[in-house]
Formats: structure tokens, C-alpha cells, sequence
């Protein structure tokens, strides 16, 4: 495929500066560029990587010229390299297909154009909706429910029961709906404590690789629409997470927490079991969480407390040495 940086700029509705006929066949960062291919700065301070790139044709929404560069100005230049990311590089459409190889159970519905790759082992009484992509090697149990437009790659569990909305994109090596961590102890003796509820996916949501959401203990672990969890990240049984929540690599979360909307969550966080996160929570990276957390805070450290709190008590251990040596001085001319 191949398109001028003119047509570019009106697919993103940029405003072209320079050579608007020169021929783009894709996009790259600056460093890895060809002559043939668009890349983009973030902010002016990348001017001289981007005077130095091979690429002819540079997307910002902060500079207008740029040293024998054609410049396509746009309002976000995050959203519009991603758009120039499709263009070129446009998903696949989903085609019906099933493989000889899977093994289907009974009462199995499914909609237009699902594709269940090879060794897929599916139980009974499962419903795929429409444009659905089973990847190879993927386990789905009993009574489980997938909406359209859902895509599950290879090497992915999904236990029974399990509900997973539309356009849910869910990485190789996922486990939903494994057993919560319950346990009681009885006379020395440590008794399994039975996980009968489900887990319930939103639409919109993206799981990263390896992740494990547990199934609740009686009722439902929940995770709501838009929220995007990263690699590695643990979800406990009846956890609940709000819409649009983003959560980076590691992160553990203990049984029966709340998390709210729109919060923003940092890798290696852990969070004690009972507990409810506000709105629009801000939580650094290896904090750990133990107590409630109002709307709007920004948290970090362990014990997580207020961000400004946190900084303000390391400026002072940077000045103990000092100190100690004054109170020494004091306690000698005493």
C-alpha cells in the first residue's frame, strides 16, 4: 500500500507543510525509519532526531517546520499516528472458519464469521457471537458467553461460566476464571473453601499475557468496560474493577476489592483484600495499598500515602545524617 503525504494528511486532517506528493508506504519512530516510510515527534524537543531521520515526512502537533522535513500539523499527535498505524496496517478481517482439529461440545451456538484455530477445545453449552477469533490451543468451559468482535489468541483458559462482553482482546497465556485463594483452618488442618461464582468481562476490555482473573468466591468477579490490564496482572476472586480503569505490569489485587473509574495504576502495585479505591485514583508504581482511598488522590509508596506526604518525608531522610551530626556536636558540648 502506498499513499501521498497529502492524502496522509487528509485522512488524519493534518495541515501539510512542504512536498505534499511524496509516496509513503509506512510508519516507523524516527531512529528506525526509511525514505519511503512517515514517523513523528512527541514534542520540539526531538527536532534534531527528527532532522536526522531518514523519514521525508514528520506528523506533530507541536511544530510546524522542520528543516528539510514535509510536516503534517494535527491537533493530537498520538491519535493521529495511530490512525497512520491502521492505515497501513489495517486488522484482518475475520473469516468463518473451524478447524478439523478443535473439539466442539454440545448445544454450541455461534454467529457469522467466527474462527476457532487449531486444537481449540470448547464444552458444552458455549455462545460466540459474531466476528469472534479463537486462537489455537485455547480451552473454553461450560455455559461460557463471548460477544461479538472478541478476540482470544492462542494458549488462553477460559473456566465455566465465564461472561465476556464485545470487542474484548484477550493476550496468550490468560487464565479466567481459575479458583480465589479461600482457605480455613480447622484443628490444624487447612480445608479448601469452594469458588462457585463467575467471572464477568466488559466490553472493550484488552487482558495482557499471562494474566489470571479468579472467579468469585459465590458471586461475580467483575471487570467493566474499557478497563485494560497489562501483562502479569493478578485479579482475586470477587474483585470488582470501574470502567476505563488502566492497571501496568505485576500488579496483585487481593480478594473483595473495589477499584472505581478511570483510575490510573502503576506496575508492581499491591492491594490488601477488602478495601475500595475512589474515582480517578492515581497510584505509583510498587505501592502498596492498604486502606481506603478517597476520589482524585495520587498515592505512592508502602504503605501508600498522598504523593506530597511521601516527598516531603523523604526530603527529610536525606537530612538525618546532617542532623545526627549536629545532635552529636550539642550532645558533646553539653
Amino acid at each position: 500500500m502506498e499513499l501521498s503525504a497529502k492524502e496522509i494528511a487528509e485522512k488524519i486532517n493534518g495541515i501539510i507543510t512542504g512536498k505534499n506528493n511524496i509516496k509513503i508506504s509506512g510508519i516507523s519512530d524516527l531512529k528506525n525509519a526509511r525514505k519511503n516510510q512517515i514517523s513523528f515527534i512527541l514534542s520540539p524537543k526531538f527536532l534534531k532526531e527528527a532532522e536526522e531521520s531518514q523519514a521525508e515526512v514528520i506528523i506533530s502537533d507541536s511544530v510546524e517546520k522542520i528543516n528539510k522535513k514535509t510536516v503534517i500539523k494535527v491537533k493530537n499527535v498520538r491519535t493521529a499516528y495511530i490512525a497512520v498505524i491502521h492505515l497501513f496496517y489495517p486488522e484482518k478481517k475475520i473469516v468463518d472458519y473451524t478447524s478439523e482439529k478443535a473439539v466442539i461440545g454440545k448445544n454450541f451456538k455461534k454467529g457469522k464469521n467466527v474462527y476457532i484455530d487449531d486444537f481449540v477445545v470448547i464444552k458444552d453449552d458455549v455462545q460466540l457471537g459474531d466476528n469472534v477469533y479463537i486462537g489455537a490451543n485455547v480451552c473454553i468451559g461450560n455455559s461460557v458467553k463471548i460477544g461479538n468482535n472478541t478476540k482470544i489468541n492462542p494458549l488462553v483458559s477460559i473456566y465455566d461460566g465465564t461472561e465476556i462482553g464485545e470487542s474484548v482482546l484477550i493476550h496468550s497465556g490468560t487464565v479466567i476464571g481459575s479458583d480465589g485463594f479461600g482457605f480455613t483452618e480447622d484443628n490444624g488442618k487447612i480445608i479448601k473453601i469452594p469458588q462457585i461464582g463467575f467471572v464477568k468481562i466488559g466490553n472493550g476490555v484488552e487482558i495482557g499475557a499471562n494474566c489470571t482473573i479468579d472467579r468469585g468466591s459465590f458471586g461475580p468477579t467483575i471487570i467493566n468496560d474499557n478497563v485494560k490490564l497489562d501483562n502479569l496482572v493478578h485479579v482475586a476472586h470477587n474483585v470488582e474493577i470501574g470502567e476505563g480503569t488502566l492497571i501496568a505490569a505485576q500488579t496483585g489485587i487481593a480478594g473483595s476489592t473495589k477499584i472505581g473509574k478511570h483510575c490510573i495504576i502503576g506496575g508492581q502495585v499491591g492491594f490488601v483484600d477488602h478495601i475500595t479505591i475512589g474515582n480517578f485514583v492515581k497510584i505509583g508504581s510498587q505501592a502498596g495499598v492498604s486502606k481506603d482511598i478517597p476520589d482524585g488522590a495520587a498515592i505512592t509508596g508502602t504503605p501508600a500515602r498522598p504523593i506530597k506526604e511521601l516527598r516531603r518525608s523523604e526530603a527529610y531522610m536525606m537530612r538525618l545524617e546532617e542532623l545526627f551530626k549536629q545532635v552529636n556536636e550539642l550532645v558533646k558540648n553539653k
